[in-house]
């Protein structure tokens, strides 16, 4: 009776019914969904079981797991996602790069944050949490004689064309970012004209970086 009432209806302001492109679930897909939600349900548990009782006690804070699909196609396809959310955007989040069933309940225990940061975020205060991993040895520098000194002017390439190059001055040589891996440098550091930040010529070649006429 439903059906027909809202198809008579439809014809009566003059909108033909249509029968959509609807389907219900598949049995499958309703079985997949219910152990999504029990894997998550058991993750969210592992993480209150670890963490200080007395910040669950009026919602101080709230823990929200999640599973989120990952762009990056170096990483898994799914990660679960932790998230431990305090009052004034204070917390954190973390990840296990595996689906919330594959997770176990050593990944989390690896991954929660000492007791004293639980203090820290209940108290207003944005303290981070993974800690950032530490900077790998910078290894030798290289044993190659570059063409340009410090303070020497240079053009750099910064785009393509003739156009794509710009002025500047080199500030240091063998530079390297914290994070680079073992032994990787870069042969200039130079301060481009009109710029307060600095680039870097990753190869001592005239197509990269050139003496200024």
């Amino acid at each position: 009776p439903n059906c027909a009432w809202i198809a008579t209806a439809a014809t009566m302001t003059g909108v033909p019914f249509m029968k959509g492109p609807f389907s219900l679930p598949s049995k499958e897909a309703k079985e997949a969904e219910k152990k999504k939600r029990a894997a998550i349900a058991r993750v969210k548990k592992w993480v209150e079981q670890h963490m200080p009782p007395e910040y669950l006690e009026d919602r101080k804070c709230v823990v929200d797991v999640s599973e989120v699909q990952c762009g990056d196609p170096n990483c898994a396809p799914i990660d679960t996602i932790v998230r431990l959310i305090f009052p004034d955007e204070c917390g954190t989040v973390f990840g296990v790069p595996c689906e919330a069933h594959e997770v176990e309940e050593e990944d989390i225990l690896s991954m929660m944050p000492p007791d004293e940061y639980f203090a820290k975020w209940a108290a207003g205060e944005k303290a981070e949490w993974p800690l950032p991993p530490e900077p790998p040895d910078p290894g030798e520098i290289p044993d190659v004689e570059l063409r340009f000194k410090v303070g020497d002017r240079v053009q750099c390439c910064i785009a393509r064309g003739p156009d794509g190059w710009a002025p500047g001055v080199v500030v240091s040589l063998w530079y390297r970012a914290p994070m680079w891996p073992t032994g990787q440098y870069a042969p200039y550091q130079i301060k481009l004209d009109g710029h307060d930040s600095l680039i870097f010529a990753p190869q001592d070649k005239d197509n990269c970086i050139k003496a200024c006429p």
